[in-house]
């Protein structure tokens, strides 16, 4: 009998072990408010110009997600509907983070519905810039940015409703969707 406990506590924590990876992507950064998007340039998913992140004004909806992240993949048709519903209004920019598969996050892109920009940092050259953490710690991660490019809110959330999202940009940017 005796022989047979370290394997059950082992089994006990590898199944404990997904639950305490999702618990740490949910949460919010009070750190990252009021904080500017850094000057780091990352090039545009479909080939476009790439893209200074300190030159973006809001109010902005800035979504990291990545292809080979299921929450992601799930809320990325809910970012492209929020983008044609408020276009003009509260401009929308997701970034690719830590993919290397471009032509999966590509073909995601085009699945969902996507027509807002897109860049990708498949090297995670955003890690530790500005309101970034210095380790992303998961995915997906929202961040809402003011008129003057700061971070007004920044979350480790999956957005499961369009109401959800819009609940999140009129309690931390102002706006009246």
């Amino acid at each position: 009998m005796r022989g047979r406990r370290p394997w059950r506590l082992i089994a006990a924590l590898l199944l404990a072990l997904p639950l305490v990876s999702l618990a740490s992507c949910s949460g919010s950064s009070d750190e990252a408010a009021s904080k500017q998007l850094p000057a780091v340039t990352l090039d545009s998913l479909d080939g476009g110009e790439p893209v200074d992140l300190s030159t973006l004004r809001g109010p902005m909806v800035v979504n990291l997600w990545a292809a080979w992240c299921g929450p992601c993949r799930q809320e990325m048709p809910i970012y492209a509907r929020f983008a044609e519903k408020y276009a003009g209004r509260v401009d929308v920019l997701g970034i690719d983070w830590n993919d290397p598969q471009r032509a999966n996050a590509v073909s995601l892109a085009e699945e969902s519905g996507v027509t807002y920009p897109l860049l990708e940092d498949p090297d995670t050259t955003i890690d530790g810039q500005g309101p970034f953490p210095a380790h992303i710690r998961g995915l997906p991660m929202i961040l809402l940015v003011d008129e003057q490019g700061r971070v007004a809110h920044m979350e480790y959330v999956e957005i499961k409703s369009l109401d959800q999202l819009v609940t999140l940009v009129n309690d931390n940017l102002g706006t009246a969707l």
